[in-house]
């Protein structure tokens, strides 16, 4: 077996990202969301619960635009705001329902188990290292 170029690597993570995309796209327009309440809704799925200025940051929202996304969210059930307790003038985004969220997810999700469920031991940790990596490099 040959060695992947940087080149192909590259372009592997290009389709991927353009896969997820449109996925997600798709997933958006579904629920009757916009990308980037999706978006939002991942970050606190997968980090827990932020104040909103957190959340515009890791988003690259600007803070103006994350308050109409929070608006958004709430009205339709999917976040509440939560005081926080030890500085009442800071609030907390705390996701509703995670059945909820991961249901929009639930057909892909299987689709990509049976993907990853083939895998030895050896390639998911080599995946999981190199995907980790790779969000680390474009996080910085």
């Amino acid at each position: 077996m040959t060695t992947p170029s940087s080149d192909s690597l590259i372009l592997a993570l290009r389709r991927l990202r353009t896969g997820f995309a449109t996925h997600d796209r798709a997933v958006a327009n579904t629920a009757g969301l916009r990308e980037s309440d999706l978006t939002v809704l991942e970050v606190l799925h997968r980090e827990g619960p932020q104040t909103p200025t957190a959340l515009a940051h890791q988003t690259s929202t600007h803070l103006a635009t994350m308050t109409g996304v929070l608006t958004r969210l709430e009205r339709d059930g999917w976040i509440e705001r939560h005081p926080d307790a030890a500085d009442r003038r800071s609030i907390h985004i705390h996701a509703t329902s995670i059945e909820r969220f991961q249901a929009l997810y639930d057909d892909s999700i299987g689709r990509l188990l049976e993907v990853i469920e083939r895998w030895t031991d050896d390639q998911a940790q080599s995946f999981l290292d190199a995907t980790e990596d790779i969000a680390r490099a474009l996080e910085d």
